[in-house]
């Protein structure tokens, strides 16, 4: 039995399970007997580094069958629930603000900047992308303001508010140092 376990080796291992299995995950007990360890010694490893691993319960039928191995992370900061990863987002994002678009039949209308909720997409980008200080920010400095627009055609014409992008707050933004990650069309 081998004793030695490594962050890399796990990975790998996990990474070959799922391909094999064509699953999402790779069960504790699949992984550990791999490695060549006991299925305890797995889950100890995993239980003294969490940050490393995101897990999930695998149900088939409604039945439990065990507990699986979704994520190995090689570095805390690479997993999206640590502290560590939201350090380096805030880092990473501290000059930079998210555009969005605004589409009508899949054309785009116009872009625009809008504060980031709780309810993204569970990156928690409200406390990294466009948090509410940035946006207080943008306004306080005259970079920003919200305007009433619409777009649409007849019969369905679309009322909107918000921080609309024209070439003026666009260029304005841009020479007070910030970068704007436009959507990927």
């Amino acid at each position: 039995m081998k004793t030695e376990l490594t962050i890399s080796e796990i990975q790998r291992i996990v990474n070959l399970i799922q391909k094999v299995d064509c699953l999402n995950y790779a069960l504790i007990t699949d992984t550990a007997k791999e490695l060549g360890v006991k299925k305890t010694a797995l889950m100890q490893y995993i239980e003294d580094n969490p940050k490393l691993f995101k897990l999930v319960e695998v149900t088939k039928k409604g039945n439990v069958v065990g507990l699986g191995i979704h994520t190995v992370y090689t570095d805390p900061v690479d997993n999206p629930v640590t502290e560590e990863w939201l350090t380096k987002k805030k880092e990473e994002w501290k000059n930079k603000i998210q555009v969005f678009g605004q589409y009508y039949y899949g054309v785009l209308e116009f872009h625009f900047i809008a504060q980031d909720t709780e309810k993204s997409n569970g990156n928690r980008e409200n406390l990294w992308r466009n948090t509410p200080e940035k946006i207080q920010t943008l306004i306080d400095a005259g970079l920003i303001k919200k305007v009433k627009s619409g777009y649409g055609g007849l019969g369905d014409y679309y009322n909107w508010e918000g921080y609309k992008l024209d070439i003026e707050s666009t260029n304005a933004l841009k020479k007070a140092g910030w970068e704007l990650v436009y959507p990927k069309d």
